[in-house]
């Protein structure tokens, strides 16, 4: 089990670190915080807070699915072991039935975050005709996540999104709901085996916010208990997937892409305070998160 646990926190912690030492590096190389891309101040879009977190969803999504390999490869690639698939083929009809549940779990778990996303936006409306400022929106605003700022910076980029986003989703199943969840089940009893492994999910994704924390642990669950009916990875892989796609479409459509250029543009002419600049759109800064 050490071992198992072990190759799970490997990846968010060795992300961590080389996100840590490229960000000192781009730091010192394009003169501190506050430098813009031409030297002057203002740490625009090309400064090297933009790069870092640009550069953060590849480094993730490369060091996920190299875990994931080296996973595979401690079970000499054996389905079994690996979690794709359990002893004795299941029967392609559960399979199949489940699959269709998965669809529709990823479906319900990308809707359920948007709406839990939007209460929390309009808790912090205006409250009453007329009122503004930071009293009027039930406190002051809160900067966007990094990981949410990291994944804000490829919206104008749809193909790269949407291939990070199903790398990432796939390697993750196969390390959670797989590699991770085979491994617990032989230590532990069947439910706590389905709750840990969904724990370590949501931990996983706490770079999203606090918010996402609660939200991946039902996905966790979900996708877990998917599994273990089914005797098969495939529903879990299916419902990732599916609202990996879901929160790329929303994050790449037009109107947000066009959002996201009239923010730079503001930012470029120094319309906003630094503290509330975010890279995206408010299609970003208020997620379904990816991941």
């Amino acid at each position: 089990m050490n071992r198992l646990l072990l190759v799970v926190a490997v990846a968010p912690v060795f992300a961590l670190l080389l996100g840590t030492v490229i960000a000192v590096t781009v730091r010192f190389r394009l003169g501190g915080p506050g430098v813009g891309p031409g030297g002057g101040p203002g740490g625009g879009p090309g400064g090297g807070r933009h790069a870092v977190e640009r550069l953060a969803p590849v480094l993730y999504a490369a060091t996920v699915a190299g875990v994931a390999f080296a996973a595979a490869a401690h079970t000499g690639f054996h389905p079994e072991r690996l979690g794709l698939t359990e002893e004795g083929a299941p029967a392609g009809w559960v399979v199949g039935v489940a699959t269709v549940g998965g669809v529709l779990a990823g479906v319900g778990g990308y809707f359920g975050e948007l709406f839990v996303a939007h209460r929390a936006v309009a808790r912090r409306a205006p409250r009453g005709p007329g009122a503004s400022g930071p009293s009027a929106m039930g406190g002051a605003p809160r900067a966007p996540a990094g990981g949410t700022r990291s994944v804000g910076t490829w919206t104008a980029d749809p193909r790269v999104l949407i291939t990070l986003g199903l790398v990432t989703g796939l390697a993750e199943e196969v390390l959670f709901r797989g590699y991770l969840l085979t491994g617990l089940r032989g230590s532990l009893a069947l439910w706590a085996a389905v709750a840990l492994q969904a724990a370590l999910f949501s931990v996983h994704h706490a770079s999203f916010g606090l918010r996402a924390v609660p939200a991946k642990a039902v996905h966790g669950l979900v996708w877990g208990a998917l599994t273990v009916a089914s005797g098969s990875l495939i529903p879990a892989v299916a419902a990732h997937l599916v609202f990996q796609l879901l929160v790329c479409r929303r994050l790449t459509r037009k109107e947000a892409r066009e959002e996201a250029r009239e923010e730079a543009r503001e930012d470029e002419g120094g319309a906003t305070d630094d503290r509330d600049r975010a890279h995206g759109s408010p299609a970003v800064r208020r997620p379904p998160v990816a991941g």
